[in-house]
């Protein structure tokens, strides 16, 4: 969509004049400090040589960026060399990055100058961090009356009129779908900026997350260490082998709540039992990794996938220089491995139920039971009924009554079947359990529906 509004930024009267209102460029932050400005520079940059189009990074003070030359055009820099044309502009520029952060896509604009811009916003978790403002443009070749226009605009600024005119020649023409085009390139971007922000701020919740927990579980280890020291004596510290045996069967189950609980009380005990010995740290982390990745096997993750997992583990561990990123890195390991149990185990589970639903469809006027289901799908009765329950939110005696009084409505409305008849059609011999499970189900006895017609 195509925005076109004669004007941005807050106003006031001065002398019969309106004058922009804004606070001067002096520093440039991002809310959250969750973006690199390094990053942000190099897109920037990116952007300007692919396109050919200038582009400025705006956060919600109407600040600028500092950067390495992303193309602002002579006539933006002629601008904002006064004090008064750089209070404008930001107006201008923080006013499209609003709009376009309330529209949720890039606005089209006309600046104060009365030239064509864009901005695209950059949101992370609903909080409006900033924009790319992208422009100058034209939409039509610059004439007398444009420049007249211009004039009225900027003419208070005490600029060269000529070298104005001349750079404003200098300025892209474009047609209307080449500014959505490049506006929408820039909403890309925007994009994987956002993108970009909620993964380190996820990051760094987990992180700060995980580094509480971790520090209760220190604690608490610490102060039963202070305890125990004395029998210990002499004996060296003790590796809490059951601890880990609990931590590997709930990674074999696919419980990921519990294997983060005990992870975080091995962590404590292995910070511990190394003494703050940063090397020992990982070398007993590597061996928790390779134990962690046997027991994802163990529950179903594939192997080969394991082996590339723990390879680029086992590289990325001589990187690490910090306790923090030694904590984060095993718990990203354990993360990896239950996705991988989870994923296996949801499409075992996916294709053992779906193959018991298809075999009931087909033999639903039969006496079925759970137990004769289950052993066609060649597993327990008892894991069948619990993945009903987890994948369709049913027993299995719902599921199988949904199917069957689903069958008895088409006969009912299609056929001049008896009631006893139909019963015996969808697996029903005694009528009456029939006619009472059918009006428990549709709130109408089988002679009630056919009457209604359903």
């Amino acid at each position: 969509m195509l925005y076109m509004p004669a004007g941005c930024g807050k106003q006031k009267n001065v002398g019969g004049r309106q004058e922009v209102q804004e606070k001067d460029l002096t520093t440039f932050e991002l809310p959250g400090s969750v973006l690199d400005h390094l990053t942000l520079a190099r897109l920037a940059r990116s952007f300007y040589l692919a396109t050919g189009l200038g582009v400025n990074i705006v956060n919600p003070a109407g600040e600028l960026l500092p950067m390495v030359d992303t193309g602002m055009h002579p006539f933006c820099k002629m601008i904002q060399g006064t004090a008064v044309g750089r209070r404008r502009c930001a107006a201008s520029l923080t006013r499209g990055g609003e709009l376009a952060a309330q529209l949720g896509e890039p606005y089209i604009f006309r600046c104060h100058a009365g030239i064509i811009e864009w901005s695209a916003p950059v949101v992370v978790q609903g909080e409006f961090l900033g924009s790319f403002s992208c422009g100058p443009a034209l939409m039509w070749p610059m004439d007398d009356l444009a420049w007249e226009e211009v004039i009225e605009a900027v003419g208070d600024l005490d600029l060269p009129l000529d070298g104005l005119r001349e750079m404003l020649t200098d300025i892209k023409v474009l047609t209307a779908p080449n500014v959505q085009s490049a506006a929408e390139l820039l909403f890309v971007v925007a994009n994987h900026i956002a993108k970009s922000g909620m993964e380190t701020l996820m990051q760094r919740r987990e992180l700060n997350e995980q580094q509480a927990l971790l520090a209760e579980a220190i604690s608490a280890r610490k102060r039963a260490a202070d305890v125990l020291r004395s029998v210990e004596a002499g004996a060296g510290a003790i590796y809490p082998v059951a601890m880990e045996r609990t931590l590997l069967n709930l990674v074999r189950t696919g419980d990921r709540a519990g294997a983060r609980k005990i992870l975080n009380d091995l962590l404590g005990e292995i910070f511990l039992g190394s003494s703050g010995e940063f090397e020992i740290m990982k070398a007993r982390l590597l061996e928790l990794l390779i134990v962690l990745s046997r027991a994802a096997v163990e529950g179903g993750a594939s192997l080969e996938r394991l082996f590339g997992l723990n390879y680029e583990y086992i590289t990325s561990l001589s990187q690490i220089e910090r306790f923090e990123d030694l904590c984060m890195w095993i718990v990203g390991a354990l993360n990896t491995f239950m996705d991988t149990v989870y994923q296996v185990r949801h499409v075992r589970n996916a294709k053992s139920i779906g193959g018991a639903t298809t075999y009931i469809r087909y033999h639903y006027n039969e006496d079925l039971t759970l137990e004769n289901v289950a052993q066609k799908v060649y597993i327990s009765p008892f894991y069948l009924s619990h993945l009903f329950r987890e994948e369709l939110g049913l027993t299995y005696v719902e599921y199988l009554t949904r199917i069957r009084v689903g069958e008895a409505k088409k006969i009912l409305l299609n056929s001049d079947l008896t009631v006893l008849g139909v019963a015996e059609k969808v697996g029903y011999g005694d009528a009456s359990h029939f006619c009472k499970v059918f009006r428990r189900a549709t709130g109408l006895s089988p002679s009630q529906f056919r009457k209604s017609g359903g």
